[in-house]
C-alpha cells in the first residue's frame, strides 16, 4: 500500500525540518519554503494533504489555500501560524478551514501527528488518539461518582437534567481537587447543556421537546427536556500525562463545522461603531467560545446526523496563549 503524500510549506527551514522529521516515518512528504514552490509541486505531484504556514514571504498560506481550493479540490489542507488563531477565524469561517495549529516555542509534536492521521484515515473519534500507549477508557453506570483510572477517562450515561446536574457538579469538584481551574465547571455546564438540547428526538430523527421550538440552539429550560431511554448523552472525564480532560458525546450529530465556526466567528470578530462583537447578542453560542477560551484543546469530532464528540483538554502546567481551531467531520 503507497505512503499519503503530504506537502509541508513553512519559510523557516527548523520548523520545516522539525515537522518533516515527525511524518517521514509513516508518510511521503514533499516540502517548500513559499507559495511559489508549493504550486510546483501541487502541479506536478499528487499531494494528499498540504500543511501551510500563515505568513511567509510573497504569497501567504492563506492564498495557498484559495489555490487549492480552486485549482486542487481533492486536497485537504490545514494551517500552521505563530499568531493568535483567533484572528484568522473570521478567514477559516468564510473559506472552510477547519483546523489551525498554533506554534509555540515549540512544536505540539502530537497535535500534528494526531490531526494528520484524522484527516487521512477518516478515523476521528476517540480522546485516546491524543495520549501514549497505556490510557484507559472505562463505562460506570448507576447513582455513585466513580473516580477515574489513574492514565485514562471514565464515562456514563446522561440522560435526565437532575443527573446532569448532579455528576456535572461532582467531577467538576473532582478535577478542581486535583489542581484544575475552578473555570472546569463553567466547561462542564456549557458543553453538558448544549447535549441536552440536542439530544431529544422522536422514531424520525426530529427534535421532541414539551413544546415547539424554532431553533434546538435557543436557550431552554432544562427541565422542560424530557429525555427518552434512547435519547442520552455521555459524559467523560479523567486526567493523563499533563492534561485534564471532559469529554461529551452525544449520539445524533446535529452540530456541523459551519456553524461551529460562525458562532466562533460572532463572538471574537468585531463589527460595526459599538466596538463589540456582533455575538454578544446572540441567544445561543457564547458557550462554544468561552469553553474554547478555556480549554488548552477544544476539539470538535462529527459525524453528521448520527453522533458528536466534543473534547476539552486543560493543560496542569500553564494555560496555553494561541488555541487550535480542530474540527473534524466524517
Amino acid at each position: 500500500m503507497s505512503k499519503h503524500r503530504i506537502l509541508v510549506v513553512e519559510d523557516i527551514h527548523s520548523i520545516r525540518e522539525a515537522v518533516k522529521d515527525i511524518l517521514v516515518q509513516q508518510y511521503q512528504v514533499f516540502d517548500a519554503e513559499n507559495y511559489d514552490e508549493a504550486v510546483r509541486i501541487l502541479d506536478s505531484e499528487e499531494i494528499d494533504l498540504v500543511i501551510t504556514d500563515i505568513r511567509m514571504p510573497g504569497k501567504s498560506g492563506l492564498d495557498l489555500i484559495k489555490t487549492i481550493q480552486k485549482e486542487h479540490p481533492q486536497v485537504q489542507y490545514s494551517l500552521m501560524t505563530a499568531y493568535n488563531i483567533n484572528d484568522y477565524i473570521n478567514f477559516a469561517y468564510q473559506h472552510d478551514i477547519w483546523n489551525i495549529i498554533p506554534k509555540y516555542s515549540f512544536l505540539d509534536i502530537n497535535l500534528i501527528t494526531v490531526m494528520v492521521k484524522k484527516l487521512l484515515l477518516k478515523d476521528i473519534f476517540g480522546v485516546e488518539k491524543y495520549f501514549s500507549s497505556g490510557f484507559q477508557l472505562t463505562e460506570e453506570s448507576g447513582e455513585a461518582f466513580s473516580v477515574p483510572p489513574e492514565n485514562g477517562v471514565v464515562f456514563r450515561k446522561i440522560s435526565s437534567d437532575k443527573e446532569r446536574n448532579h455528576f456535572c457538579n461532582r467531577i467538576g469538584s473532582f478535577l478542581i481537587e486535583k489542581g484544575a481551574p475552578n473555570a472546569v465547571h463553567q466547561i462542564l455546564e456549557e458543553l453538558t447543556s448544549n447535549a441536552m438540547i440536542r439530544a431529544p428526538r422522536d422514531s424520525k430523527g426530529n427534535s421532541k421537546y414539551q413544546y415547539e421550538l424554532p431553533s434546538r440552539d435557543l436557550l431552554v429550560p432544562l427541565e422542560h427536556i424530557q429525555l427518552a431511554e434512547t435519547d442520552y448523552f455521555e459524559i467523560g472525564y479523567g486526567i493523563a500525562e499533563n492534561s485534564y480532560i471532559i469529554v461529551v458525546r452525544d449520539h445524533f450529530g446535529s452540530l456541523n463545522k459551519k456553524e461551529i465556526l460562525k458562532r466562533l466567528d460572532r463572538h471574537i470578530t468585531v463589527e460595526g461603531p459599538t466596538g463589540l462583537p456582533s455575538g454578544l447578542a446572540d441567544s445561543h453560542g457564547r458557550g462554544l467560545y468561552i469553553c474554547r477560551e478555556i480549554s488548552d484543546q477544544l476539539i470538535f469530532n462529527i459525524e453528521k446526523d448520527k453522533r458528536t464528540e466534543i473534547i476539552a483538554l486543560l493543560d496542569k502546567q500553564t494555560n496555553k496563549g494561541y488555541k487550535s481551531l480542530s474540527i473534524y467531520e466524517v
